[in-house]
C-alpha cells in the first residue's frame, strides 16, 4: 500500500462516508491528488478489504467508508 492509499484511509476514517467526487475534491484541495486517480486507489483499497463502497441513489454515486 502506498502513501496515497494511506492518505485516503485517513481521510475516510476522519470524515466518514464520502462520494467519489468528494474524495477527489478533498484530495485535490489538500495537494494530495492521486496520480492514477481516486477511483483506482479506492478500488484497490476495496479489493484489499480496507474500505466498503456502495451506490447511493440520493447522493448520485458511489459512497465509500472505512471498514471497521
Amino acid at each position: 500500500m502506498g502513501e496515497k492509499e494511506d492518505i485516503l484511509l485517513k481521510l475516510l476514517d476522519g470524515k466518514g462516508e464520502l462520494t467519489t467526487s468528494e474524495v477527489e475534491a478533498e484530495m485535490k484541495g489538500s495537494g494530495n491528488e492521486c496520480p492514477d486517480g481516486a477511483v483506482k486507489s479506492l478500488m484497490r483499497l476495496k479489493t484489499m478489504g480496507l474500505i466498503e463502497g456502495r451506490i447511493d441513489r440520493v447522493r448520485r454515486g458511489w459512497v465509500w467508508k472505512v471498514k471497521h
